[in-house]
């Protein structure tokens, strides 16, 4: 694809284009006026001379999209030519439809941004069978699946048609996967020290397919919402999870914002959901863990989801980076260089949104992991979060830590945080890795959750309100010992109009000054070329970004000033956000454990730390005896974590880290072991529950699930418990262990005690031939209160025992009975209870038949019930029926030793039976069908 670039600057878009139109007729060629910027026109003619593919006159060339890209970072705006055919109405991904002809009566589903709605839909009245719907009234935007051939007829030159786009591939959910880690990203310090701060009124939707309702991570904080999908997918679970399970289930089944309410809206449609869907339901967060394909261009979603976030100021939407790490663009600038530009939707390259990417526990970047620039060069993905396996899960944890900065902001300021001040929080908190500064891998760094706490609570925000040709100056004292000083700026942009070259609509600027000194924000290289990418960022004015940062490393102690300038501003003026902290000299934190965290006693577990310390360090635990012993020796404290074997037992635990003589302790935290409890018996209206016995633990504590949580209801010293149904909501419970000092220990796996195969002390009692022999097996669900154990056998209308086995403290039993009787025979258990009470089991039946014998029942039978056949091992043998003249009326072959005769074509009468095989007349009767 080529671009004409007009550089006289006193000439206009129309007369550029009416002169030069004739190389448009295919419409695959751009039209831009360029003001440019540090270079003349004759210097700037001079470079197209060299390398344009041809000249048109001396103020116009057609060149590559390369060079393009060089020209438009000079530029001080540019503006595209609207030609005199219709095909700059399409973008990238709409117009590569015309590129193959065999696709131009396929169906896609094109989206239409449209100028007046109300006389539009006649134009549909002469097609009822094109497939539309409005999909975004407040932005004006139709869905229609159609070919391109009647896009070309109906919409191409119609006038209320502003812009076409395309999706040619259904979205899809990125991944995911359970057993995330919260620690990664410090959410687990957030848990411990703001435990006030649970998400508990932020509200948050979830765009994709529907998660389970009946997951009790999500009981009593699901809002019905009619834009969910009908859908349900385990994806979408995992995503509600991550973002606000409550950890009812087991504890790693908890979320960053675990109160937070969650709705679900359908990602069928990729784009915003109406003003009013957000504002109803108080929405503050929106995941949107999904992608399509890699598409490099500022088109109908992007503008929307701008769009969104300007008129719902306090609403953050959250987007995965992608899965396309390894892949190269399409389209675009950055068409063919593979391993960046690769984000999985146009919708990805809005400005007023956060994307996120992924790395590994330790901050290693997933390979798969999308990359930027956008198509403009601008910084994606804006910061990385921890992934188990996709980018999926990143995603999910920056909305949950959202939405905890979303309530604790509210609770000090009495406002919502908006959400341009809520990116420049993250941005400014993430933690550097990859490149010095930031990078198309990357973005600002990793996500910090209690860092990004820690500067609303020390109220390290600025804000304003700036006009055209304005600078607004900000004076912060920096105390002594600083090792990093990082001062982030950000703002909502203006959406642009679709197709746009460069996104960015009103420019602002951010700088630092101190002494004399000046330091500017950092700034990629985003020339289309590996190499380039690749580079380390510069200090210098950014042009393209509306989020900016200065970091100043070891930065004396004083008054620094901070400065925000308005560059251009095409809206007049432009509220914007600057988010600022600072992290000190000779510092060290332990990140985990915090004393919210467990460690499994007997397993391998992980202890993390940041510092600024670097050589080496010992590490020692102590339990609750306060002697120290060593865990490890000569750790390298830069890679800031340490796998440990946890010491089998049950106990409070410290460690501390000692660098030089001093040390660094952790908070106080559990070593333990989740118990396994499962049902004994239910009966009637009482459950018996009952657990491993754990070394050294004394006391349990009971949880039942009500609500919306698991709560305590019920302490016991034993290791069993018998609870009335009555004192139950739900099936759900759990056990947790008590220690010594009165501090609850993690609680079990909650489980349903209706799911877990007991029945009233029997849990089961089954039977088996073994040719003569009944073999009856009998397994107990507990022997609490349990006195006698008796197997008995049917004989007339009552049962007599059989066996009476000795109670071993074992819950199986078995027991053989021989010889059984041609025909049925019935087998029961009864269990006498220390009190007296008796317990049956349902009887189990055992039919048998002697070798060449057939035994028929029941005789006679009602119509419409079947006749039950039992031979000793079926072996083709073909039974008839025959009526009292003769005639056959019935006719199948046995093939089991156990089978049926049905009776609903029969009339009642009587009737002889007959069993041959090869012809030979093995066995014969007569039954009667009342």
């Amino acid at each position: 694809m080529f671009c004409v670039i007009g550089i006289a600057q006193n000439s206009s878009p129309a007369s550029i284009f009416k002169k030069y139109s004739s190389v448009n007729k295919t419409g695959q060629t751009y039209f831009y006026l360029v003001k440019i910027l540090n270079s003349s026109p004759t210097q700037l003619k001079k470079q197209l001379r060299l390398k344009a593919k041809r000249q048109l006159s001396e103020s116009v060339f057609i060149i590559d999209n390369i060079l393009l890209n060089s020209i438009l970072q000079q530029r001080e705006f540019i503006e595209r030519i609207e030609p005199a055919n219709n095909y700059w109405k399409l973008s990238p991904a709409a117009e590569a439809i015309t590129n193959f002809e065999t696709n131009s009566n396929a169906p896609f589903n094109f989206y239409i941004q449209l100028s007046d709605t109300a006389s539009f839909m006649e134009l549909f009245s002469g097609y009822p069978d094109l497939k539309k719907a409005f999909i975004s009234a407040d932005q004006k935007i139709i869905s229609v699946v159609c070919n391109y051939q009647q896009i070309e007829k109906l919409f191409l030159s119609n006038d209320k048609v502003i812009f076409i786009d395309v999706i040619k591939t259904k979205a899809v959910t990125e991944l995911g996967t359970p057993g995330y880690d919260l620690s990664a990203n410090k959410i687990n310090l957030v848990h411990s020290q703001y435990p006030f701060i649970t998400g508990a009124g932020q509200h948050v939707s979830i765009k994709e397919d529907y998660y389970d309702t009946s997951d009790i991570d999500l009981k009593g904080r699901m809002e019905i919402s009619p834009l969910a999908s009908t859908k349900i997918t385990n994806h979408a679970n995992f995503m509600a999870t991550i973002i606000a399970g409550t950890g009812n289930s087991v504890y790693y089944a908890k979320g960053a914002a675990w109160q937070s309410p969650i709705s679900s809206s359908s990602f069928e449609q990729i784009l915003p959901d109406a003003d009013d869907a957000y504002l109803s339901k108080n929405i503050s967060v929106q995941n949107h863990s999904y992608g399509t394909e890699i598409d490099n261009n500022y088109g109908l979603n992007a503008v929307a989801f701008d769009k969104s976030a300007n008129e719902n100021p306090n609403l953050l939407h959250v987007f995965s980076s992608g899965n396309s790490g390894t892949s190269g663009s399409l389209n675009g600038v950055y068409s063919g260089i593979e391993g960046y530009a690769n984000l999985t939707g146009n919708f990805k390259m809005a400005k007023n949104i956060i994307t996120v990417g992924a790395v590994d526990s330790f901050g290693n970047v997933a390979p798969l992991s999308s990359s930027g620039p956008a198509y403009d060069g601008r910084i994606k993905p804006d910061i990385v979060a921890f992934q188990q396996n996709g980018t999926s899960e990143a995603a999910a944890l920056v909305s949950g830590t959202t939405l905890l900065l979303q309530q604790y902001y509210k609770s000090l300021d009495g406002n919502n945080l908006p959400s341009a001040l809520a990116k420049a929080i993250l941005i400014n908190t993430a933690d550097d890795i990859g490149n010095p500064g930031p990078d198309y891998k990357t973005g600002y760094g990793n996500l910090n959750a209690i860092k990004a706490m820690n500067l609303v609570k020390d109220d390290k925000i600025l804000r304003g309100n700036i006009l055209q040709d304005n600078t607004q100056s900000f004076v912060i004292t920096v105390p002594e010992n600083i090792q990093l000083l990082k001062i982030t700026l950000a703002w909502n942009d203006t959406a642009a109009t679709a197709a746009s070259p460069k996104a960015l609509i009103n420019d602002l600027d951010l700088d630092v000054s101190f002494n004399g000194q000046l330091w500017k924000p950092w700034v990629l290289n985003s020339f289309a070329n590996i190499d380039s990418l690749k580079l380390t960022a510069l200090r210098k004015r950014d042009s393209i970004n509306n989020a900016e940062q200065v970091t100043i490393e070891n930065p004396a102690a004083g008054d620094y000033t901070i400065n925000v300038s308005s560059y251009n501003l095409l809206t007049g003026h432009q509220q914007y956000f600057v988010a600022y902290s600072w992290d000190s000299l000779n510092y060290f934190k332990w990140e985990k454990p915090s004393k919210t965290d467990l460690a499994q006693a007997g397993s391998s577990s992980i202890l993390r730390w940041q510092n600024s310390f670097s050589g080496n360090g010992d590490i020692e635990y102590s339990l609750a005896d306060n002697k120290w012993l060593p865990l490890a020796a000569g750790i390298d404290l830069t890679k800031n974590y340490f796998y440990w074997n946890v010491p089998d037992t049950i106990s409070p635990a410290i460690v501390r880290m000692k660098i030089n003589n001093s040390y660094f302790y952790s908070d106080t935290f559990l070593l333990t072991s989740l118990l396994r409890p499962t049902t004994g018996f239910v009966c009637g209206d009482s459950i018996l529950i009952y657990w491993n016995k754990l070394k050294n633990i004394n006391q349990y504590q009971l949880y039942r699930l009500d609500e919306k949580y698991m709560e305590p209801f019920l302490s016991t010293p034993d290791t069993t418990a018998v609870i009335s149904k009555n004192n139950l909501s739900n099936n759900f419970i759990a056990v947790a262990p008590v220690l010594s000092n009165g501090a609850i220990a993690q609680k079990s796996y909650a489980f349903d005690y209706t799911q877990q195969g007991a029945g009233c002390f029997i849990n089961s009692f089954y039977a088996n031939k073994d040719g003569a022999i009944a073999k009856l097996n009998l397994t107990l669900g507990t022997l609490i209160n349990v006195s006698t154990i008796v197997f008995e056998k049917q004989e007339g209308v009552s049962y007599a025992p059989i066996a009476t086995p000795v109670i071993t403290g074992q819950l199986n039993y078995q027991v053989n009975y021989d010889p059984l009787k041609k025909g049925i025979t019935n087998f029961r258990i009864k269990i006498i209870l220390k009190n007296g009470q008796v317990v049956y089991s349902n009887p189990e039946a055992v039919f048998y038949a002697a070798p060449g014998e057939y035994v028929l029942f029941p005789v006679p039978v009602i119509r419409n019930n079947d006749i039950t056949v039992i031979s000793s091992l079926a072996d083709g043998e073909i039974i008839s029926l025959l009526d009292i003249t003769g005639r056959l009326v019935f006719q199948k072959r046995i093939i089991a030793a156990k089978d049926f005769i049905k009776t609903t074509t029969l009339q009642a009468g009587l009737y002889f039976y007959q069993v041959t095989k090869k012809g030979t007349r093995l066995a014969s009767g007569k039954l009667i069908v009342l």
